[in-house]
């Protein structure tokens, strides 16, 4: 769920946008998404096969458990105290860059779109998204206006909002 305090404003060049002036996007509770994080090869130490398994054995608590209680991480099968040592310094090194790339595979971005959408943003890459989700169209190698509008739908943006409108005639 993302808790968001901001407003619409209309902006000349772009259109309506959202202007968020706090944005806090929580790490998603699908089990599928979770494992398609920790399966991308952002965090050293784990791939699709562990990611798998970290996932079976602690569920939606798994993140929670790297960060907590990295001791319990060789309760997996194939974990021992090197590679839980790798996953630990891996993850606290990408915190930043893991709560863009969660809230990115969370909205659909599968993880090939979601590190050049890193790439081109940084540490903006939340706020491009939920503000104008159509820039990924604009600004992203390989992201039409069709993918770009089936992010704006996950995010919530209406089928008939003016910065959808505007977006299709610009691409179309």
């Amino acid at each position: 769920m993302d808790y968001r305090i901001g407003e619409w404003v209309n902006d000349r060049t772009h259109g309506q946008q959202y202007r968020a002036k706090f944005l806090k996007t929580s790490e998603p509770t699908s089990l599928d998404g979770i494992e398609k994080y920790l399966g991308s090869g952002m965090i050293r130490g784990i791939g699709p096969v562990y990611a798998k398994k970290l996932v079976r054995a602690f569920g939606e608590k798994v993140f929670d458990t790297i960060e907590a209680e990295p001791e319990r991480l060789r309760e997996v099968t194939g974990i021992g105290p090197v590679r839980a040592n790798r996953i630990t310094a891996a993850w606290a090194e990408q915190k930043i860059v893991r709560e863009i790339m969660v809230f990115l595979h969370s909205n659909g971005v599968g993880t090939a779109r979601a590190v050049r959408i890193y790439k081109t943003y940084g540490a903006d890459a939340v706020q491009v998204m939920t503000e104008n989700p159509y820039r990924l169209a604009r600004d992203i190698r390989g992201i039409g206006f069709k993918t770009a509008d089936a992010i704006a739908m996950k995010l919530g943006i209406e089928k008939t909002a003016m910065i959808r409108v505007r977006a299709g005639i610009s691409y179309g």
